[in-house]
């Protein structure tokens, strides 16, 4: 039986009887985040290269990772994982491999040969609320300016008492953004906030000129997100998939609360019985979108990759 478990090690085994795989870790250190990822996609490149799965600690901008393992693959090899949260407390993360343990560090698996079957699916569920703004002034992944008017100002007049909670209630309030090549919506979350400069800063960069807009919770549909992002893993060759891991966002647990086993039902009321599931709770989801091969960072989603040989 599946289910949902807190405060407890999980550990998931599995063997591939003709797929083989490498992995490797990755410190932060001087060099970008970008030329990072980079370093990342060239040491698991190769002809026979199938899938690249990636999971990062806390504090790191996923999308400069995923521009430089984007400009190294071009779309040719699909790339998910997701960012390792440790609750609402924004403090610090670990991950490792083999005896190397660090809150630093990007640990990635390749997976290699023509006989692994891999699909992807990403849904939020948030509705959204408010006018549409245009970005005016932003820097990497601080925003500060929409419709020419401070963003952290108008951002707190919205959240009302709950911004007294930043940065942890802005979980609850995220961003939509509109892909300029596949037209569909990326949920953007706050990281932090930079009281000095009067901005946000978010997981993930955000363009001047690219158009975004409030979301909040709607229970229900979270709950069927989880479902769709299931079902969209099945628009190709993978039926039925041996493994699916589930990497959803906290913000999703922190609104659900008590129903939040629902979003594992739905789930797993989508796959064969005999898909097996496991998974974590993130606070960046890396997923390619349908339509589009290119790894992208996303916030509040239910992400999922599922797993299967020839």
């Amino acid at each position: 039986m599946t289910k949902l478990v807190d405060d407890t090690m999980i550990a998931t085994c599995i063997q591939f009887e003709k797929t083989s795989t490498r992995t490797g870790s990755f410190a932060f250190g001087e060099e970008s985040e970008e030329e990072l990822g980079k370093k990342v996609a060239n040491y698991f490149n190769s002809d026979d290269l199938a899938y690249l799965l990636v999971f990062t600690t806390f504090g790191v901008n996923a999308g400069n990772i995923l521009k430089g393992i984007n400009s190294i693959y071009k779309g040719k090899v699909p790339v998910s994982g997701g960012m390792a949260a440790d609750d609402s407390r924004f403090e610090k993360t670990f991950l490792g491999l083999d005896n190397e343990i660090s809150s630093a560090q990007i640990i990635g698996v390749g997976f290699y040969g023509k006989d692994i079957i891999v699909s992807h699916g990403s849904k939020g569920g948030w509705d959204k609320f408010g006018p549409i703004r245009k970005v005016t002034k932003s820097n990497g992944n601080y925003l500060y300016e929409v419709d020419h008017k401070p963003i952290l100002d108008l951002y707190k007049h919205y959240l009302g008492e709950k911004a007294t909670d930043l940065p942890a209630s802005g979980l609850l309030f995220p961003f939509a953004i509109v892909d300029d090549e596949t037209k569909e919506p990326i949920v953007r979350a706050i990281q932090s906030i930079d009281e000095e400069s009067n901005a946000l800063i978010m997981h993930g960069d955000i363009e001047e000129g690219q158009s975004i807009q409030l979301m909040r919770a709607n229970f229900n549909g979270l709950i069927k997100g989880a479902g769709d992002a299931a079902k969209e893993t099945m628009i190709g060759e993978n039926k039925n998939p041996e493994l699916a891991l589930l990497i959803s966002c906290l913000a999703r647990r922190l609104v659900l609360g008590q129903m939040t086993e629902e979003e594992l039902v739905e789930t797993k009321e989508a796959f064969d019985p005999k898909t097996k599931i496991c998974g974590f709770y993130s606070y960046t989801e890396l997923c390619p979108l349908v339509g589009d091969n290119a790894c992208h960072s996303h916030n509040q989603t239910m992400t999922i990759t599922t797993f299967s040989e020839k």
